[in-house]
């Protein structure tokens, strides 16, 4: 059915679903709350949602029935707080705030496709016109504007009592986890990047690329032999991508040409390319190119370490670690506060960072460890052993489970209130 089709869809892009109403066709249904029918592949739809969100694959046929039994429950409950929402004539939602969350999510939507194009290819390829797309997507930002204005409001009027706290401190201590093993740390970041003698080599060899062109070479064939894009193999060929969709600095060379023409050598971030245009309009256009990444070498690797260590004797000789951090660090972030990255839990610290730290006391250095970013020098500031929660030390963090708990019992009570009041039917899913 084409209902079923679009659910994949709402996978690639939306990862949300919405309750059919109970006269239209379905495969199957799973649960009727009102005039709404939830369908069989609506809840099969969520399952591999969930299992895609989290990273997790449910075979048992037992344990997808018991999982699929409370994604259920969860669409049948949100489904009882819109109702009751839409029922509360105190509850408003204007057109200004779905706009701007319908805009919000179409923002995200196309984020996750490289142009304008491959996302409208993708949202055509499900069934979908973009008008449809959206009509759909304001429906469910009304739906959830609505639904957070209910629980907002339900909320605002939960408070909790000192008594309160410590009944549920009482009740759960021995279930609560404990704090974590926490460690403060500093670090001084030495990113790898392109040597000037490394760049100037890549540079020579994408003008000899343009020389070799303008004397009447092939383009793609040489996009095929030296491009380091995906797009080699189809002779660089990027295709037709919106205005805007591109680095600036390319986009800027490539509508400068005339189609068929082929620009000079155009330095980006990621490295130096050669482009040539094919064809434009008013707000796109074709183009192909060739690019020479400009990535870091064994040597420039290599010089990085020397640094590194060089710093290093440097801080064990006296020189201040904050001082260095501020003159060589590539962290722009934590560089300004002297490179402190704040408290971290030692379990969720990367291997190569547990290993390093393990022996090292308050105030000392590691070696240099390398990671995706880079190599780090990482200075600990301070520790925190794992302890348990207590009321002394945890009251406000206490405080704040209380009332969440609180709250969770104020929304259930709606939910209840709701299903007495409209028709609910769970049937064999």
């Amino acid at each position: 059915m084409q209902r079923v089709s679009r659910y994949w869809l709402l996978l690639a892009l939306c990862a949300t679903a919405s309750a059919v109403y109970a006269w239209e066709p379905v495969d199957h249904i799973a649960a009727v709350v009102a005039d709404k029918v939830i369908a069989g592949s609506e809840l099969d739809f969520q399952l591999q949602l969930y299992q895609v969100q989290t990273g997790t694959k449910v075979s048992d046929a037992n344990d997808a029935h018991k999982l699929k039994e409370q994604i259920l429950t969860q669409m049948i409950n949100d489904r009882l707080i819109l109702i009751k929402a839409t029922q509360d004539t105190t509850i408003k939602v204007v057109d200004d705030e779905v706009d701007e969350a319908l805009n919000t999510r179409m923002d995200e939507l196309k984020s996750r496709f490289p142009n304008q194009e491959q996302f409208e290819k993708q949202v055509a390829s499900e069934g979908f016109t973009m008008r449809e797309l959206k009509a759909k997507l304001r429906d469910e930002a009304r739906e959830q504007l609505l639904k957070q204005k209910l629980i907002s409001k339900l909320l605002s009027k939960v408070s909790v009592g000192k008594s309160e706290v410590e009944k549920f401190y009482e009740t759960y201590k021995d279930s609560i986890p404990p704090h974590p093993q926490q460690v403060k740390l500093a670090h001084l970041l030495l990113e790898v990047t392109s040597s000037k003698s490394t760049s100037d080599s890549l540079m020579s060899l994408a003008r000899s690329l343009v020389e070799r062109i303008n004397r009447g070479d092939s383009f793609e064939a040489l996009a095929q032999q030296y491009s380091e894009d995906a797009s080699a193999a189809s002779g660089g060929e990027i295709g037709t991508v919106r205005k805007g969709d591109l680095m600036p600095e390319f986009e800027k060379a490539a509508l400068a040409l005339s189609p068929g023409a082929v620009s000079d050598v155009v330095k980006t971030s990621i490295g130096y390319h050669i482009i040539k245009l094919m064809a434009r309009s008013e707000d796109q256009y074709e183009v192909k190119h060739i690019l020479l990444l400009n990535k870091p070498t064994a040597a420039d690797s290599a010089a990085i370490v020397t640094l590194a260590n060089q710093l290093l004797d440097r801080i064990k000789k006296g020189e201040d670690f904050g001082a260095l951090v501020k003159e060589y660090s590539t962290d722009s972030t934590s560089r300004a506060n002297f490179g402190e990255l704040g408290w971290l839990v030692v379990e969720n610290l990367p291997a190569e960072y547990k290993s390093a730290l393990g022996t090292l006391a308050n105030g000392q250095i590691s070696d240099p460890i390398w990671s995706t970013d880079g190599l780090h020098l990482l200075k600990v500031l301070d520790r925190k052993e794992s302890r348990p929660v207590s009321l002394a030390d945890d009251w406000d963090g206490l405080k704040e489970m209380t009332r969440r708990q609180k709250s969770e019992l104020v929304i259930a009570g709606v939910v209840n209130e709701m299903k007495d009041k409209v028709y609910l039917e769970v049937r064999d899913f």
